[in-house]
Order: C-alpha cells, then structure tokens, then sequence
C-alpha cells in the first residue's frame, strides 16, 4: 500500500496505546483484597484520579508534580473512597506496578513491524522518565527516543509535550504521527499541529471534531494499514 506521507519517526502514547493498564492491574487488586472489593471499580478509580491530578498539574502553575507521586496520591485517594486499609509496602508495591504494565496483545507484532519498516519509534507519554525507561524494556524493540512529560514540564494535553520531538530532532510536525489511546490525548495531539492516528478500542469520540484524528483503528494493527 503506498501512502504519501513523510512520517520519520511515529510516537506512541504509553499508558492506554501500548499498554493494558485495566488487564495489568486488575489481577493483581484482586489478588491482593481478593473478594473484598471490587478490583474493576477501584482499579478505575485510581486511573480517572491520576488523569485528573496531571490535569490539575497543569492548571494550577505550581510546576509539574511527578507522575509517580500522582499516581500515589491517586492511589490512596482511591483506597481512602473504599475504606480500605493498606500497609505502607503493600501501596509501594502497587505504584510499582505501573513499571510492569502489559502490552496489548498485538503490540508486539506492530512494533516490530513499524521498525522493521524503517521508522523511528518514540514513546511520549505523561510518565516519569524512569517509568516509561522500565516499560520500553517490556517491548521486543529498542525504542529509539523516550519523550517523558517531565521534560516539557507540563501534561499531555499540553502542546509542549508534543512539541517535544520536534525539537529534539528538529522534525517537521508532519513527520512525525503521533499514535494516540484516548480523545484526550488526541484532542492534544491535533490542536498541537501533529498528524494523529488513534487507536479507538473502546469506540469513543472526541469532544471536538475540530480535533479529530486522522486515522483511526479498532486496535495498534490498524496503525500497519497507515504506515
């Protein structure tokens, strides 16, 4: 298939592209309180209050607060809306399961294959670089850049995170194609004048068609048929 694109280098979203945070977590809630709590719901929970702590991040100017931490502080937040209790080691050890994380089931294959076509890879994500260095060593490939947040000091949405490629690598937007896991992020992704493909599992719309993806796909094997 011949596409006219320049792309050079093709960024993944980490947290909800490549990676399977609900099928990761969930097994490991469970087994930790096992019938005691509802692992879907609280494994939830914590992810919606991270997301919304990186936005708060954002809006109040009083500098970047580490993904680690908000991925902590969401993570007592959650336990303290179930009344549960949790020993100090035991919530070290679930914070560490974001560095853990599993792939989706294709992501192997589609890796392998973008590099193998010639493509530079990047992960850029809202993660720490630390956590994002301990899940590129979970993937079949060598990534080739690691666009961590921290660097721009701002979350995704916010343009400077997807600005980071460009200036690393002194790329033009349109050669770089941004493959995004959710609205959000695609909505930050096309209002900072990248090229966007999502990968849409669970069928959802952005907000604002001003802002909308230019491919999109079920799951990362959709990403094959735009490359």
């Amino acid at each position: 298939m011949s596409h006219s694109h320049n792309f050079k280098l093709i960024t993944f979203d980490v947290y909800t592209a490549l990676f399977d945070i609900e099928g990761s977590l969930i097994p490991v809630i469970h087994n930790l309180f096992r019938d005691d709590v509802d692992a879907i719901e609280l494994a939830r929970l914590w992810r919606r209050k991270q997301l919304e702590y990186a936005l708060i991040s954002n809006s109040l100017q009083q500098g970047r607060v580490p993904f680690a931490d908000i991925t902590r502080r969401a993570l007592d937040y959650a336990l303290s809306r179930a009344k549960l209790d949790l020993i100090e080691t035991s919530r070290q050890s679930l914070v560490a399961q974001w560095d853990q994380l599993q792939l989706w089931p294709e992501a192997e294959q589609v890796l392998v294959e973008v590099k193998q076509r010639g493509y530079m890879v990047g992960l850029l994500s809202n993660g720490d670089e630390g956590m994002l260095q301990a899940l590129a060593s979970r993937t079949p490939i060598q990534c080739d850049h690691i666009f961590a947040s921290e660097y721009a000091r701002y979350y995704k949405p916010h343009p400077s995170v997807y600005e980071l490629p460009l200036k690393a690598l002194r790329l033009r937007s349109n050669q770089v194609l941004h493959v995004a896991g959710s609205a959000t992020d695609v909505m930050g992704t096309k209002a900072a004048g990248l090229p966007c493909a999502w990968s849409n599992r669970r069928h959802d719309k952005v907000l604002d068609d001003k802002y909308r993806a230019d491919y999109e796909f079920e799951n990362l094997l959709g990403l094959l048929n735009v490359l």
